[in-house]
Formats: structure tokens, C-alpha cells, sequence
């Protein structure tokens, strides 16, 4: 066994010299073996300061375990572990050695890595976190849990499930059962939103999978801060729906502008004018009114889902403050609920209106109409639906314009022709007359 065995072994007398040496302990130390034998074990210490007083305190022992740094081979200095035994026999001290360098390595390795680790984790800007994967308690987390979360890490330590709390209760059910299926599925990848300890609405990307060893089994992953991200999705996906919006809006009034020039009869005109206007804005009643005069004006068109018609109808605009504003000002007038206003008279053609629009039908810098559009709900009627309608309203009034030019042609058209067919003298005739008056004219 002295011989064959991997652990060096010194046999040493009362003044610390070597008296044996297996062959396992000149190659930890580096030293032919016939060399160690009558060597003084203070020559091999690296550090032998207070030798003397360290060995006689070591024979009051009977026994030792410790580290020590040899100097051997070469001068190449070597950790190495040993147990010591002393007086096994009187005045014969053992030394067991062992060579701890790989482990030496591995640990030194190992602080290596953990001190990189921590670095990282540390420094980084997501959350690193562990997790038991049966209790679903939290065993590690990084400093950016508390950069993220607002909420410090000592908090989570005291209560490891406290983690699921800062789930916004919307998303809280969901992120809980697919973190259930971790044990099953191995991965997890969800974004979901937070409450942050001041209380805003954030959001997390959290990447997850499972990992087991001799300890246990855990769930490892990572969370990172997307609430910027999910900002810009947000914003991009406002203006992508503005941009449609507004196609939708420009192919709406073209399509309503070309049906509106095609029409030069009054009757087809306005029909086509309140379909195209229906299209856009949700009214219950709509009518064009023309202008008579300064102070008055009739129902041309009305259309409405009782399907009630008052076409003919003549309103006073003296009678409404409302109308006034748009015949005398040229602007168009916006009532989103008529029982706040104290000035609103419930008269044809606006009786049951709880929101109202009036706009002016401009051609030549002259209100040639009004087109009224009514709701029966208080704020059915928006501004935006003002817009909408004023855009029409432009090419409406042109059209209205036109449609009654070409309706005057019609009529002049229509005198010229009747007055051409009427009977006229006979021209032969009257040159006859002029030459042979009849004997009563003589």
C-alpha cells in the first residue's frame, strides 16, 4: 500500500525530517524519491517564517489537516492538501499529501465563470431570473428586476411568488397556464403587460425553458422591457389606419363627386347627394334646403328612416339662430346635443334632432343651400363627420349650380322652340296686299 497507493505519504521524525517517502509522494513534489529521504520538510514550504514555532505547536497535535504551499521541482511552487498524524509511533510523524491542482483549477474555473456571470448579470438590462419549476418560486433574480419592475429584489426573496401579482389581471390567467406547461412543453415565449410600482402599464417579453440537475428542477429565462416596441407597434398601426382611413375617405368622396357631376337633373342630383353623404356620415334625417330668399328657405330633397318627406316645406330662417349663423357667416354650424342648447327650436325640418349639423351649399361665394343632417341620439354626430360632409358639401354645391344652369337651358330652350313653331303671316301675301289694296281700302 506505501508503495502503490496515489496519495503521498512522508514519514517525519521530531525535527521535521523526512525518514520515508512513497514513490506517489516525489512525483506530487516533484522531487526523486531518494532525494526527499533526510530532507527537512521547512525546506520545502514556501513560506517558513515561523516554522519552528508552528511545528512545535503541530506536535502538541495529534492531528492536522490543512493547505500548504510547496516549493518543488525547480523552484515551481504547488498547493497541495494533506492530513497529518503525529506520534503514530513515538517520535514518528505522518504526512498524507494530495495533489489538489485539477481540482484547483476547476474551482478556480469556476469562480472564474461565476464572477463573469455576475458581471453580466449584473450589468445587463434584462432580467435573468430562476425559478423552482414545482413551486414556481423564484431562487435568482438580477439587479434589473428592480430597474424594470420598480420593485426591489429583496421584496421577491421575502416572497418568492410575489412575482405573479405584477401581471396585469387581463393577461395574468394566461401567462399562469402557459407557465404550467413549461414542465411539459420545455419552453416558453409570451409577452404580456405588467403594472410597474408606480403604477403604469408595461410590457415584458419573457423567454423561458426548463433545465434539471442533481438540485432539482427549475425553469431559467430571461424578460426584457418592450414597452417602447409595443409603443412604436401601436403608433405605426394608428398611422397605417389613418393612411387607410383616408383612402377609404378619398375613394368615398371621388366616387361621390363623379356620381354627383353626372347628374344634371335637380331630382336625380339630390337623391344621389344624400346617398353619397349617407355613405359617409351616420345622419337618421337629411334634407337639402335652398334658399329663397334672405330670409327664407325650402325642403328640396329629405330623406330619413321613417321615410317621411316634407319636400316643398318653407322654414323661416328668422326663426333660428342656427340658420342665420350659416346664411349670414357662410360657416357651418355643429349641435352635438340640441338639449344643451337653449337657443335649439324642434321644428320641421330638424324636430327630434338631438344632434344636428348644418352646412353651407357655397357656389360664387353665395349659400345657394344648406345641408342639414340630423341624429336622434345626443353625440352620434361628430366633428369628424363635419368634416366629411363639408368636403362633399363642395362638390355638391358646384353641382347643385350646375344642374340649375342646365335646367334654365332646358326652359329657354324649351320657349325658343315653342315660340318658332307658333303661326306667322304669309309674306307672299302681305307684298300683294301692298300692290292691289282691296276696293275698300281705295
Amino acid at each position: 500500500m506505501f508503495e502503490n497507493v496515489l496519495n503521498g505519504i512522508l514519514i517525519l521524525d521530531n525535527e521535521a525530517n523526512c525518514l520515508d517517502a512513497n514513490p506517489a509522494a516525489a512525483s506530487i513534489l516533484r522531487v526523486p524519491q531518494k532525494d526527499l529521504i533526510g530532507k527537512n520538510i521547512r525546506a520545502l514550504l514556501a513560506k517558513c517564517d515561523n516554522f519552528a514555532q508552528e511545528w512545535k505547536g503541530f506536535l502538541q497535535r495529534t492531528g492536522h489537516c490543512n493547505r500548504a504551499e510547496l516549493v518543488v521541482g525547480h523552484g515551481d511552487t504547488v498547493f497541495v492538501d494533506f492530513a497529518a498524524a503525529t506520534n503514530y509511533i513515538a517520535g514518528r510523524h505522518l504526512f498524507i499529501l494530495c495533489d489538489p491542482t485539477e481540482r484547483t483549477k476547476a474551482e478556480r474555473a469556476l469562480r472564474e465563470s461565476q464572477d463573469r456571470f455576475r458581471c453580466v448579470a449584473d450589468n445587463i438590462q434584462e432580467i435573468i431570473w430562476k425559478m423552482n419549476a414545482d413551486t414556481k418560486q423564484v431562487v435568482y433574480i438580477n439587479p434589473a428586476y428592480t430597474t424594470i419592475t420598480g420593485h426591489t429584489i429583496e421584496s421577491l426573496y421575502r416572497d418568492p411568488s410575489s412575482h405573479s401579482g405584477l401581471i396585469h389581471p387581463q393577461d395574468r390567467i394566461r401567462v399562469l397556464s402557459r407557465l404550467e406547461e413549461v414542465v411539459s412543453t420545455g419552453l416558453f415565449d409570451e409577452e404580456f403587460r405588467f403594472v410597474h410600482a408606480d403604477g403604469s402599464i408595461r410590457w415584458l417579453w419573457v423567454k423561458a425553458h426548463r433545465a434539471n440537475d442533481d438540485r432539482g428542477h427549475w425553469i431559467i429565462g430571461t424578460a426584457q422591457d418592450i414597452t417602447s416596441r409595443k409603443a412604436a407597434e401601436e403608433k405605426s398601426a394608428e398611422h397605417l389606419e389613418a393612411t387607410e382611413s383616408a383612402r377609404a375617405e378619398a375613394e368615398a368622396l371621388l366616387k361621390a363627386t363623379l356620381a354627383l357631376g353626372q347628374n344634371l337633373a335637380m331630382d336625380s342630383l339630390l337623391d344621389t347627394l344624400l346617398q353619397c353623404i349617407g355613405e359617409l356620415v351616420p345622419f337618421d334625417r337629411g334634407s337639402v334646403l335652398f334658399v329663397e330668399d334672405s330670409a327664407h328657405l325650402m325642403v328640396a330633397r329629405e330623406a330619413n328612416r321613417c321615410n317621411v318627406t316634407r319636400v316643398g316645406f318653407i322654414l323661416s330662417a328668422s326663426e333660428s339662430v342656427y340658420l342665420r349663423k350659416i346664411l349670414f357667416e357662410c360657416e357651418p354650424v355643429f349641435v352635438p346635443n340640441t338639449d344643451k342648447e337653449s337657443g335649439w327650436i324642434d321644428t320641421v325640418p330638424f324636430d327630434d334632432a338631438r344632434s344636428w349639423m348644418g352646412i353651407p351649399l357655397t357656389a360664387a361665394g353665395t349659400v345657394i343651400g344648406i345641408l342639414s343632417l340630423c341624429a336622434y341620439q345626443p353625440a352620434a354626430l361628430t366633428t369628424e363627420h363635419l368634416r366629411l360632409a363639408r368636403n362633399l358639401a363642395v362638390s355638391a354645391a358646384v353641382a347643385i349650380q350646375n344642374a340649375r344652369v342646365c335646367e334654365c337651358a332646358r326652359i329657354y330652350a324649351t320657349e325658343l322652340e315653342s315660340r318658332r313653331r307658333e303661326p306667322q303671316p304669309d309674306s307672299k301675301r302681305l307684298r300683294n296686299l301692298r300692290k292691289d289694296p282691296p276696293s275698300s281700302l281705295q
